[in-house]
């Protein structure tokens, strides 16, 4: 009977095609397209625009054959839309402007057997290169002609189409793609060489870190880069995605896992490594990048994230053959001084008052004088006791006088981000989201341009909306996030321009 009644409720719609089914597309609404979504289930039919409104959905209703509305935010948005083929055609009115859209019917994930089939490094012609790359069961797409990363969605027989309204057309047998652009320009693109990817266990010290080095499809003589982790165990895959790039765009570019971490082996353990030994295990692997074969050792440079790119500031000061430093959400100050930005963020996303705030901030403070003196008072803890009740999400210091292993009193006071950003020789290209709440963005960059060296060439990008990750609300990579890093190894002469 529920059957029944969805028939008659679309009247146009057979139940075969329509219960279960996506429609998406895209929609012009205050100056740029977004991402329209329309979803058929037994319940309801729902509207939504994820990139928009988050996860809200709106209930579309029928105003007669073709005709629907649906409430977004109280406002009426009428639509006219026969999906009896796909792409369906249609019309979209709100605030009395009507705009014409085309839908497409979603069809099921490509199978995940299938999905190596699809990927691989592809060039148009005049140069600019795209990668596409299986991640979580789904295909993904490095577009130079958005400059977004985005998933791509299976709409007809090896038709895949993105919320950058691209459609992507892969032909197996040329092994191509032809792409057409949302201006209805298209490219075609053609196969490279595949990404050729080798294992390397590297002796540092007592310590065998286990690495992954990407060969890009031309890899004689090439430049490259050493892609550093950040903080924590996240693990070696979190890098890759820079790391496959930078292959991509002519880059020899290694990865690692750290100490103690993944498939290194040694009694070695980044958790107790202050920033001084890894530091010098890092310098180590960047050596070792240079003597591999097909490898320029005079355009070799380094890429960290967070915790990575103060590293890899700290290294670009300790090397003068360093070709280029490409430092991510660095924090250019001592660990101190970012440990308490971070707390302080961190607690006012929690909805607690700004006296609570400074309270907690101040507890850490004293928490942190503790372990420099190596003697954390009583006291200390009956504070950061008295908060425990107040919210279960709290960051407080442990209930424990024991002086902990990390962070150690070192790492705590260790300016030599700022005390060595003089000694910098080469180019260098930071990068910050404006939404950051782990690093202070603006302090850190007031160090830096106070303490960098007048002659040294540098480019500072900062992202709309991006947090920590460079992940904006709607779980994207920021735009240009990649590209920007493309122009820039350009403009300093480790990568040819395209034409």
């Amino acid at each position: 009977m529920r059957l029944l009644q969805w028939f008659c409720f679309f009247g146009i719609f057979s139940v075969s095609t329509v219960i279960g089914q996506a429609y998406v597309g895209e929609v012009m609404y205050r100056g740029s397209y977004e991402y329209i979504k329309i979803v058929v289930s037994e319940a309801d039919t729902l509207v939504s625009f994820p990139y928009v409104d988050g996860k809200a959905s709106y209930p579309l209703k029928n105003k007669g054959a073709s005709k629907f509305v649906f409430l977004r935010k109280g406002a009426p948005w009428n639509l006219r839309w026969e999906p009896v083929t796909s792409p369906s055609k249609g019309t979209i009115t709100y605030s009395g402007q009507e705009q014409s859209i085309t839908l497409w019917k979603q069809l099921p994930p490509l199978a995940e057997s299938d999905l190596a089939s699809y990927e691989g490094v592809f060039e148009d012609s005049t140069g600019q290169r795209t990668v596409i790359y299986a991640g979580n069961g789904y295909l993904h797409v490095m577009s130079p002609y958005s400059e977004r990363t985005m998933s791509l969605k299976p709409i007809g027989e090896q038709l895949l189409w993105t919320v950058s309204g691209a459609l992507w057309e892969f032909h197996p047998q040329d092994g191509m793609y032809r792409v057409q652009l949302r201006n209805n320009t298209s490219r075609t693109l053609q196969s490279l060489p595949p990404i050729k990817i080798e294992e390397h266990w590297i002796p540092v010290g007592s310590d065998t870190l286990f690495a992954k080095v990407f060969y890009p499809p031309q890899s004689h003589d090439a430049a490259a880069c050493l892609v550093l982790p950040g903080g924590g165990a996240v693990g070696m895959k979190n890098y890759e995605y820079e790391a496959r790039y930078f292959a991509a765009q002519g880059l020899v570019s290694m990865i690692f896992d750290k100490s103690g971490n993944g498939k290194s082996k040694g009694e070695g353990n980044f958790r107790q490594q202050t920033f001084s030994e890894k530091k010098a295990q890092y310098i180590a692997l960047y050596h070792y990048l240079q003597n591999l074969p097909d490898v320029d050792a005079n355009r070799v440079g380094v890429h960290g994230p967070s915790e990575g790119g103060r590293l890899a500031l700290m290294m670009a000061g300790a090397l003068p053959d360093m070709a280029f430093v490409n430092a991510t959400a660095a924090p250019i100050m001592s660990m101190r001084e970012g440990q308490l930005y971070a707390v302080a963020q961190y607690h006012r996303n929690l909805g607690l008052s700004e006296a609570d705030i400074n309270a907690v901030v101040a507890l850490w403070n004293d928490y942190y004088d503790g372990i420099l003196n190596n003697n954390i008072p009583t006291s200390v803890i009956a504070r950061a006791n008295s908060f425990r009740d107040r919210h279960e999400r709290m960051f407080l210091p442990p209930n424990s006088t024991l002086v902990p292993a990390a962070p150690s009193a070192e790492d705590l006071t260790d300016r030599t981000v700022v005390r060595d950003l003089s000694q910098i020789g080469c180019p260098v290209f930071l990068q910050y989201g404006e939404n950051d709440e782990r690093v202070h963005a603006s302090a850190s960059l007031q160090n830096f341009k106070q303490h960098i060296a007048p002659n040294v060439p540098y480019r500072i990008e900062e992202y709309p909306r991006a947090n920590h990750s460079f992940m904006t609300p709607e779980f994207e990579i920021s735009h240009g996030y990649l590209d920007d890093k493309l122009v820039w190894l350009q403009q300093i002469g480790i990568l040819k321009r395209t034409p």
